[in-house]
């Protein structure tokens, strides 16, 4: 709801208050009709139209001035109305579309605020994940079937590996040219911040022991010296990606709209990157640009990353709406790596080794970083999986703060991830205004992971803190990493209830386990919120876009551990339904 209808609609409740309407017609239906009249300057509104579509249904509005309905109305696009069936069907006209969904539950579209566009081009990769894939030794299997195939020219590409969950040799290049002596092989973890190849892949990229590390970035060396052919951090693939065939343009607009649509499918009105430029520099913008001129079923946002800031401001990048439904708010830096890659940088050791883990700036550059976005007006969101990453990110934000007081309330500064949180850290974030986003998955996917094999059960118990990190008076979010896991609201809302785990049982902290309700809003309001278009969608409010998804089910009724089950109806996009399951 813009400003002008919050005023309105506060001054209709302050009207009514005490006479005329009863507590739920004032809250859930005609004080809310009565702002259609008033709504004119955001939704093309005029007293007596008729609306263009009304939904009817079960709806739950994450308004808290009026969270349940019986109806959305809707005209160009904004909702025009939202309260009671009789209040909605008022505003029925001869072409009106009424869509009586019965028993069917109405949200506010899902928003998952942190993905990666640059996972599109990824694909047609050979998936070796422990989704797909139960070893190391089956993943070499595959690829060793990919190389003998393959013809001159061509490289094999594998995805989604991840030693964490897979048992098996560590990959080294002497393992890959084992399995493909002559044929470049490029493998991604699931993580994204570690890459593997073979000795082919290292001559074609002209990498040898004597090359240097990219900054931010490691060219991992044996004891002598010698690549052994693990790449840590994106600066240190580039060299060996740009030797790789690129899809085109065409495979690459083709590719990316197939992952928006995947992401409505699952109930998603809004998608937020959290990586553009991140791989192909500006070229990610013109792919986006060229996406979103194909009339895709969701909103994109987005956060630009700050290794091409300079580039940005020299093309004049400011927050807000780029073009139809495509947003830039804010900037994203990185402070370490992954923790299932044990390069996330800890207080303390990994389980067995000496190692905590890397920055991947150095505290002066990340407070640089921030200083610099908050100057320039961007909202920023900065990488930090280890709980030492966190202590210098909060760090920086404070000695930023320090000397910009005004940077605490002007921007909605985030931390990604946030994944070991301890309690004086809650306070901090509260005192310099940050709230976390976390990928919830971690605890679903690798909780036995974190417990057994990478830190321990007493430490395993600080990942993604929901229930501790909202009683610290923070907003949060929970979101899919796309493609860390995948896209799939209701799958990250059901992990933030019941925190179960997928290898072996069990449940990872009980104490950290939020209601269905703190989780909805964290894939809806508060994530659109920290995404800075709260004002355009996340809440089924007068004034706001006619973003829904139609679930099958309540998720607030269905028993925690059946919430991902739900199947999705439909989604809506300004008031089109743009999928039907």
């Amino acid at each position: 709801m813009c400003h002008a209808c919050d005023e309105a609609y506060l001054g209709v409740l302050r009207r009514h208050q005490g006479g005329g309407l009863n507590r739920r017609e004032m809250l859930g239906g005609l004080g809310v009709a009565a702002l259609a009249g008033l709504s004119a300057s955001c939704a093309g509104w005029t007293p007596g139209a008729s609306a263009d579509r009304i939904l009817l249904g079960r709806v739950r509005t994450l308004d808290d001035r009026a969270p349940t309905a019986e109806g959305v109305a809707i005209h160009a696009g904004k909702i025009v109305a939202v309260g009671s069936r009789d209040t909605v069907l008022r505003l029925r006209g001869a072409a009106t579309d009424v869509v009586d969904l019965g028993r069917q539950t109405v949200l506010p579209g899902f928003v998952d605020p942190h993905m990666h566009s640059n996972f599109c081009s990824l694909r047609p990769w050979l998936d070796i994940g422990p989704f797909t894939t139960d070893s190391i030794a089956a993943a070499l299997d595959k690829l060793h079937a990919a190389a003998k195939v393959a013809k001159e020219g061509e490289w094999v590409q594998g995805k989604m590996l991840d030693p964490s969950l897979q048992a098996g040799p560590e990959l080294t290049r002497h393992v890959l040219d084992r399995i493909a002596p002559k044929v470049p092989v490029f493998i991604l973890e699931a993580n994204g911040h570690v890459a593997y190849v073979n000795t082919p892949a290292l001559q074609a990229a002209g990498l040898t022991r004597d090359s240097v590390d990219p900054p931010q970035s490691r060219l991992v060396r044996d004891a002598e010296g010698e690549l052994t052919g693990r790449l840590e951090e994106a600066p240190a693939f580039l060299s060996v990606v740009a030797k790789m065939p690129s899809p085109t343009q065409a495979d690459l607009v083709r590719f990316l709209r197939a992952d928006l649509d995947d992401g409505a499918r699952r109930g998603c009105t809004t998608l937020h990157d959290c990586g553009i430029g991140g791989v192909f520099g500006e070229e990610d913008l013109s792919l986006l640009d060229a996406v979103m001129a194909t009339d895709p079923p969701v909103r994109y946002g987005g956060f630009l990353v700050s290794t091409h800031y300079d580039r940005w401001r020299e093309l004049g990048l400011r927050p807000g709406e780029r073009s139809a439904r495509f947003y830039l708010t804010g900037i994203k830096a990185w402070a370490d790596g992954s923790n299932q890659a044990r390069t996330g940088y800890q207080r303390e050791p990994y389980l067995g080794a000496q190692t905590r883990g890397v920055l991947n700036y150095t505290p002066e550059e990340i407070e640089s970083v921030i200083a610099r976005s908050q100057a320039d007006g961007w909202s920023i969101g900065v990488h930090a999986n280890g709980d030492a990453a966190i202590d210098v990110v909060l760090d920086a934000f404070a000695a930023v703060q320090a000397r910009a007081p005004a940077s605490r309330v002007a921007h909605r500064n985030r931390i990604e991830h946030c994944s070991l949180l301890h309690d004086e850290q809650i306070v901090r974030m509260k005192e310099l205004g940050i709230s976390p986003s976390f990928l919830i998955g971690h605890v679903h996917y690798w909780g036995t992971a974190f417990q057994e094999r990478l830190l321990g059960p007493k430490r395993a118990e600080l990942l993604d803190r929901c229930a501790s990190a909202l009683a610290g008076g923070l907003k949060i979010s929970l979101h899919s990493d796309y493609n860390v896991t995948p896209i799939d609201p209701l799958r990250c809302i059901q992990n933030a209830v019941v925190r179960d785990m997928r290898e072996g049982g069990g449940v990872l902290n009980p104490s950290e386990r939020i209601t269905p309700l703190q989780a909805i809003r964290a894939m809806t309001i508060d994530a659109a919120w920290q995404c800075h278009l709260d004002h355009v969608c996340g809440s089924l409010e007068v004034g706001k876009a006619a973003d829904c998804v139609v679930l099958e089910e309540d998720p607030l009724e269905v028993a925690p551990d059946q919430i991902q089950e739900i199947p999705i109806h439909s989604t809506w996009l300004d008031g089109e339904q743009r999928f039907v399951g």
